[in-house]
């Protein structure tokens, strides 16, 4: 806990510069918002390490030994005041009156003439509590502000929708009809397969065929003979290197 605390100490220090130095107005709001958080995380942590400290009803907790293995500067557990306390004056204050507060200009001040209240209630005289709705009242405006917002869609008042369900696993027809379907399905898929294999067939065709005119022209190389080549190169390399470390062992 005392690592988290010490790593929440930094996460302040830099949302709290970062907030100091930014200008776009509604990420300050976010980033202030981030910011009492994790000054409220700091403080709760701080509340818990003082409950678990050893030496009990004291607020100071030693982190030497933390910070000498984390290879921190005892500096980095001195918590700021944050700017936005000194800078932030705009925080509303409003206050309620209970008597009207009238200002002293000098001047005489008029009586005005009291007006007649129309309808004065008698004394001890209370409205008569409102009775609550019953049910039916509640499902009557329920269905009529459902009624109001879907009115472009088919809606049916208070009517359910009934939907139809199908299970994917069931066939509506015979067990004939359904295995002539799949050997449909099946000869199909191997109709299309063969089909496939002859045109690769053809293009490799076509391919070999077009190579072998442009090295009867001269073009290009044979590719046959650059790779008996290369496999030759491979057996006198590998018969060269097995005599020299015979060579060696001996």
């Amino acid at each position: 806990m005392a690592c988290l605390y010490i790593k929440y100490i930094d996460i302040y220090r830099k949302l709290e510069d970062c907030y100091d130095q930014i200008v776009h107005p509604q990420k300050r709001i976010f980033i202030k918002r981030v910011l009492e958080s994790t000054i409220t995380r700091i403080c709760e942590m701080k509340k818990d390490l003082c409950l678990f400290n050893p030496r009990p009803k004291s607020i100071y907790v030693h982190l030497d030994q933390l910070l000498f293995d984390l290879k921190y500067d005892p500096s980095i557990i001195e918590i700021p005041v944050p700017r936005y306390f000194k800078e932030d004056d705009k925080i509303k204050v409003e206050l309620a009156f209970k008597e009207k507060v009238e200002r002293d200009t000098g001047k005489k001040k008029k009586k005005k003439a009291k007006k007649k209240k129309k309808g004065k209630k008698k004394a001890g005289e209370e409205e008569p509590p409102k009775e609550p709705k019953t049910m039916r009242e509640k499902e009557f405006m329920i269905d009529k502000n459902m009624d109001k917002h879907n009115s472009g869609a088919n809606y049916k008042g208070s009517d359910p929708i009934e939907e139809i369900v199908h299970d994917p696993f069931t066939l509506d027809m015979e067990i004939v009809s359904a295995i002539c379907w799949i050997q449909k399905n099946e000869r199909g898929r191997q109709g299309r397969l063969r089909v496939q294999q002859i045109l690769q067939q053809h293009n490799a065709k076509i391919y070999s065929d077009e190579i072998k005119r442009k090295v009867k022209e001269g073009k290009m190389n044979d590719p046959n003979a650059t790779e008996k080549e290369a496999i030759a190169a491979e057996f006198i390399q590998r018969r060269i290197k097995g005599i020299l470390a015979r060579k060696q062992v001996e």
